[in-house]
């Protein structure tokens, strides 16, 4: 879901100097050892994004989306992987952003949080913040907000919300709210100039918006906590709950390049890896180290709707569609 930074600190683990150059890593490395080779690297990570003039956090996003493609039973990715998928990912970003580069350069004035209003964002321009900024990379359809500087105009950040679509969480909150009147955040993202504590102030209002326009009762957000995300920004000042944990997370891709679940699911009418393989060749290809599970937050907008938060969160495997 989330463009907001919630770097979680992990320590680096290098090899020792014996080590034989030749030597592949243990397959028992798992995705906090990907996250800290990636912080180990993250200054000529940022430099290389400063370069290339791109958002530096999409590009680590991005890196921590391929490279558990890399990951084998016998190999475990190096700072030379590293390299290689950083050009890759650049050169992916730099081609999606560079017509709007202007967007990501700092304001001549500083823009405070009393500067901006919230307002709805067509859809046109908000498929161009999730294609080309969001580190997902992929439209979703549904509801676009934004803040906008009232002076000069400019989009300090922007949150989707799409329909309802967690069957395997409707039973669940079924008895107490009707899944009509239930949204899921489904994109977020802020400029890395936008004012502290925009993504709170952001969800102030749109939780407003969604009560007053839509009589949304409850609404839910995914934390991919395998990209370092930790969901403090949601669990601190905007009040989001834990819900459930969703287990068995796999990232698939397709020529290379991450794809989300839906992705295969409007495309090619399934996300099961097995039919994919049949339909798609060596072309499609599915993650297989251990990912840690999504976490499933939620957010009551109305009293009732606080009978559906467990008292302990949930375990989901994730479905196949």
């Amino acid at each position: 879901m989330d463009a907001v930074v919630e770097w979680q600190s992990q320590a680096s683990s290098k090899p020792t100097s014996e080590e034989p150059a030749e030597t592949k890593r243990p397959s028992c490395r798992n995705i906090d050892d990907l996250i800290a080779l990636v912080r180990a690297n993250e200054d000529s990570i940022f430099s290389h994004a400063h370069e290339r003039e791109i958002d530096p956090l999409t590009l680590r996003s991005q890196l921590l989306l391929h490279l558990p493609r890399l990951v084998t039973a016998d190999y475990f990715p190096d700072e030379h992987d590293i390299r290689r998928e950083v050009i890759a990912a650049s050169d992916f970003l730099e081609e999606r952003q560079r017509p709007h580069a202007e967007w990501l350069k700092q304001p001549e004035r500083s823009i405070a949080l009393s500067d901006l209003e919230f307002v709805p964002l067509e859809t046109k321009t908000a498929k161009i913040y999730h294609e080309c900024f969001h580190y997902v990379g992929s439209y979703r359809a549904g509801q676009h907000f934004a803040f906008r500087d009232r002076d000069s105009g400019r989009v300090v950040c922007i949150g989707s919300v799409a329909n309802f679509d967690l069957k395997h969480a409707e039973e669940k909150i079924a008895p107490h709210v009707d899944p009509k009147s239930v949204l899921v955040l489904s994109r977020f993202f802020a400029f890395r100039w936008a004012p502290q504590n925009t993504f709170s102030h952001f969800h102030g209002k749109l939780r407003l918006q969604l009560i007053q326009d839509f009589d949304t009762k409850l609404m839910f957000s995914f934390i991919n906590p395998n990209l370092g995300f930790n969901g403090r920004s949601h669990q601190g000042a905007a009040h989001w709950v834990p819900f459930a944990r969703e287990a068995a997370t796999r990232y698939m891709y397709l020529d290379r390049r991450y794809r989300p679940m839906r992705f295969f699911v409007n495309n090619y009418g399934t996300s099961d890896a097995t039919e994919l393989k049949k339909k798609l060749g060596p072309s499609f290809e599915v993650s297989t180290m251990d990912l840690d599970p999504m976490l499933l937050l939620a957010i009551p907008l109305q009293r009732r709707a606080r009978k559906a938060i467990p008292a302990k969160p949930y375990l989901f495997e994730r479905p196949v569609l």
